[in-house]
């Protein structure tokens, strides 16, 4: 039995803080490269249920060849969805363990494929939900799938 965790990315934003250069009478100015303009978050939508996200991971888990594999490497991978849930860009590794090099790349190209073999017309998602759904992080682990 594959177990699977599903965590669905969507929008995210991080902050830095940086050193402004102090001015003549000990107050602070922003250069044009370190300000930054603030935008608005868009609507995240209603979470996706915990069965909407175990039928996308069974919508993947399907097309994927474990046996593929020589050494049980675990590969985590990224990939952003259109509003139809077809893989938009590149399927992207974000990282790999448990293995050499050699059976992280292999690793890799299983869960790519997976991806891309069982996307066809588009994964079925909850269009309401797009904003919860169009970034994927994904972890292809023989001991138990899980899905960011």
């Amino acid at each position: 039995m594959i177990k699977a965790i599903v965590v669905l990315i969507g929008f995210s934003a991080s902050l830095a803080l940086v050193e402004a250069p102090a001015l003549a009478d000990g107050s602070a100015e922003l250069t044009d490269q370190q300000s930054a303009e603030v935008q608005p978050l868009p609507e995240m939508g209603p979470p996706m249920t915990e069965a909407e996200q175990d039928a996308f991971l069974r919508a993947v888990v399907v097309c994927w060849n474990v046996g593929e594999a020589t050494e049980a490497a675990t590969v985590t991978v990224g990939f952003d969805l259109d509003r139809n849930g077809k893989v938009v860009g590149e399927v992207r590794q974000i990282g790999g363990s448990g293995g050499s090099d050699a059976a992280i790349s292999t690793a890799f190209g299983a869960a790519r494929r997976a991806i891309l073999r069982c996307q066809q017309d588009g994964f079925q998602l909850p269009a309401d939900k797009y904003e919860q759904w169009r970034e994927v992080e994904m972890t292809f682990d023989p001991n138990g799938m899980r899905l960011r």
